[in-house]
């Protein structure tokens, strides 16, 4: 009878606990719907001054424009947030961020946090903000440190190239693929039909070929030789796989 009781009472506590959150939806999905926002609002870090209380929080119809700065390349840019999104804030602090295309239900990004950082995995959709890489991503992150593997999707969904970060690696989010020797160690590509391995590559000591495939068709369509991270030699391909022009970078 007494553990009816308090299953009872307990029941009540959530509910009256829900219906709070609820109540502060609209007060927090304002800041997501501010074309050009004062706030500050960076989902690859974590990191916002919005006053956040603790909860569970779903904003529809969210348009929003946040500035970030990029301080390791001194340089500044808006992001543009759409969809729906979902924000979980657990002791004053944004433990999980995801934001969904409401017109087709894509998965934009998702990721979870604590006080240091990204902590757990972190997916970025090909059309997420100021993504510069040609394919969806996915990685893990500790204590805002990225470790393992990064795993990169073709547009049909299939895994395109998973790359193994080194120990102690500066990667950013903000990356660009020229900048891919400066934290991976070796990589694998697969077929973008099949699966199978179509190359294996070290990039040890900064020095190898970094093979990019197009994400819709999975056609080659560049190769980079580098050699002590500076690249000595490239190839373009057109889609038919001949070679379209070379680039002779030796001095």
């Amino acid at each position: 009878m007494y553990k009816k009781i308090i299953i009872f009472l307990l029941m009540i506590f959530s509910i009256i606990c829900y219906s709070e959150r609820i109540s502060q939806n609209s007060e927090i999905c304002e800041y997501f719907r501010d074309k050009e926002s004062k706030k500050n609002f960076n989902p690859y870090t974590g990191k916002t001054n919005i006053k956040l209380k603790n909860g569970v929080y779903k904003c529809l119809n969210a348009d929003a424009s946040f500035k970030i700065i990029v301080w390791r390349y001194f340089w500044a840019d808006n992001i543009d947030i759409y969809g729906t999104l979902t924000i979980e804030v657990k002791n004053g602090i944004m433990t999980k961020f995801e934001n969904i295309d409401e017109k087709n239900g894509e998965l934009l990004f998702s990721a979870t946090y604590n006080r240091y950082g990204p902590d757990g995995e972190m997916y970025i959709s090909k059309g997420f903000a100021l993504n510069y890489n040609s394919n969806s991503r996915k990685l893990n992150y500790k204590d805002g440190k990225p470790f393992g593997d990064i795993l990169e999707y073709y547009d049909n969904g299939k895994l395109y190239r998973k790359s193994h970060l080194v120990k102690k690696n500066n990667y950013h989010p903000f990356d660009t693929p020229d900048d891919f020797n400066n934290y991976i160690d070796y990589y694998e590509i697969y077929d973008i039909n099949t699966g199978e391995i179509l190359k294996k590559e070290n990039l040890f000591n900064k020095t190898g070929t970094i093979w990019d495939y197009d994400s819709k068709s999975g056609k080659l369509y560049i190769e980079s030789h580098l050699v002590n991270g500076k690249i000595v030699f490239q190839r373009e391909y057109k889609e038919d796989g001949t070679v379209a022009r070379e680039y002779n970078y030796k001095k």
